[in-house]
């Protein structure tokens, strides 16, 4: 990639933040949209357009983020948009320390050396060197004293990471301590997550087993439990109930309208009962729907009893009186053996993957090392695809393959740019897909949280990142121009990739700008 390609890159991907961020200015300053743009506003009670859009708009947000306290946004926005502000900082610290204090101290000494020219590799039109290249180590003359600088400057990056990581992890932990220790209290602080359930006693219930268990070993704490049972049939019947409901509210409200529009005794609504409403006998909607209600809640209600009673599963949900407790018992052994009673923290119940609390200690442990060879697996075919993508989408590759396409991309403001967005959205594309799958392997490793298998699925996530995006494309680029010269000499395979992997750096800095 040449200069004039890379600066067209960061240009285009300014100008697109820039349009963006008017787009959305705009589009926030609609009151139908408050509910998009400022939920927290109006789930705390708020008036969303408090002060007018003079202090309600996208750009003064970051004044009021700025002047607020940490403990503001937390009784605002909550603990994790204080943990995500840690985050932010972090980043933007090991950016500013390590950015802008080493670029001035760094590009002047690598472009007042002549290494290139002086060598005779001034190569721009065949793109071994290029104007980029020359603010860069690849412009040092070999065994040059200006080379410490850069080392300098590696650990330096290093120590900055390092420590800024370390406060802002100190300061999460504490961040999350006092949080647990506040006075305003949650469910799940007093509750625990119990799996791997024994098989049961003779003429027990696995709620008196449960019930009997716990109240054994936390005779003054121990408050109730609840049984996790299988809800299927009781969850069809119900939503089909609440789908009825929401249909006679409907019918009530058109009936409602039709007397203030027409006549004062309004016309009722009428549906046909067969196929897709299309087919069978015209009826009065209301009490169509007031009949099929009543003959709903009879089955639901006869359905959650057996449901109680006979569907009950090897999990359950233990209340505790304090904190304390439930703390103590979500930290403590219950059995000698690992795969029975095993007890952990709670989630909250909107975070409770249900269908997996069922699974058994070893089932999840067979799930887990099947998902860890899937994800290895696709790792390594992944990093084909890519590497591919990486190597051909070059456009001296493309002249190459498509020798037919040589018209086009010579065209100088086409092939500035391609070379700026062509690789890089290529790559993007492919690592979007990723997601959704990575998080699907993570449920079905058995986890009963939906926070934890995303926290599973950015594990994954970071492992493809490193191997495929940093190692496969770079090696992969690299020894796809260059395999010629490798298979004439093995052995300079080492010299190769020291020489031609520099080249890529600007890859990188593009594919972040358009990130």
């Amino acid at each position: 990639m040449d200069f004039d390609s890379f600066l067209t890159s960061l240009g285009t991907s300014f100008i697109i933040f820039v349009v963006l961020m008017c787009l959305f200015a705009w589009l926030s300053s609609k009151p139908g949209n408050t509910v998009v743009y400022y939920p927290n506003r109006i789930l705390k009670g708020l008036d969303p357009w408090e002060g007018g859009s003079r202090t309600r708009n996208p750009f003064t947000w970051i004044k009021e983020a700025m002047s607020s306290s940490e403990q503001d946004v937390i009784n605002m926005s909550g603990l994790d948009t204080a943990v995500y502000f840690v985050f932010m900082s972090t980043v933007l610290g090991i950016f500013a320390l390590s950015g802008i204090i080493l670029l001035p101290a760094l590009l002047p000494v690598a472009a007042t050396d002549d290494s290139i020219q002086a060598a005779g590799k001034n190569t721009t039109s065949i793109g071994t060197f290029n104007d980029l290249d020359k603010l860069s180590m690849g412009n040092i003359t070999a065994k040059s004293s200006r080379l410490w600088a850069f080392l300098v400057a590696t650990y330096w990056v290093s120590f900055v990471t390092y420590f800024l990581l370390w406060r802002g992890y100190k300061h999460v932990s504490e961040l999350r301590a006092d949080a647990l220790m506040s006075p305003e209290v949650r469910p799940q602080q007093f509750a625990v997550l119990v799996r791997d359930l024994p098989d049961l006693p003779k003429g027990q219930s696995r709620k008196e087993q449960v019930d009997s268990y716990f109240k054994a070993i936390y005779p003054d704490t121990f408050y109730r439990s609840m049984v996790v049972t299988n809800n299927k049939e009781a969850n069809k019947i119900y939503e089909e109930l609440e789908g009825y409901k929401k249909k006679l509210a409907r019918a009530e409200a058109v009936y409602a309208e039709s007397k203030s529009a027409g006549k004062p005794e309004g016309t009722r609504p009428t549906i046909k009962t067969g196929f897709l409403g299309l087919l069978g006998k015209r009826v009065d909607a209301i009490e169509y729907y007031n009949e099929k209600i009543k003959e709903i809640i009879p089955k639901l209600e006869a359905e959650q009893k057996i449901t109680l009673k006979e569907k009950q599963l090897g999990a359950a949900l233990v209340f505790f009186t304090s904190r304390v407790a439930a703390a103590s018992a979500a930290q403590s052994l219950h059995a000698q053996l690992v795969d029975t009673w095993t007890v952990s923290d709670a989630p909250e119940s909107r975070e409770l993957i249900w269908n997996n609390l069922n699974i058994k200690f070893f089932q999840r442990q067979i799930r887990q090392y099947v998902v860890y060879v899937i994800v290895a697996l696709t790792i390594m075919f992944y990093m084909i695809p890519i590497g591919l993508i990486s190597a051909l989408t070059t456009l001296d590759n493309l002249k190459k393959i498509l020798p037919f396409l040589k018209p086009v991309i010579n065209i100088t403001a086409l092939k500035t740019v391609l070379e700026a967005y062509l690789p890089q959205i290529a790559l993007i594309v492919f690592l979007a897909l990723l997601p959704k799958l990575l998080l699907f392997l993570s449920k079905i490793e058995g986890i009963p949280a939906v926070s934890h298998a995303v926290r599973a699925a950015s594990g994954k996530y970071f492992y493809f990142t490193v191997l495929n995006v940093f190692i496969g494309v770079t090696v992969g680029g690299t020894l796809f121009k260059t395999f010629k010269s490798i298979e004439k000499d093995p052995n300079s395979i080492v010299d190769v990739l020291a020489n031609s992997l520099p080249g890529n750096a600007t890859f990188f800095l593009t594919y972040v700008a358009l990130q």
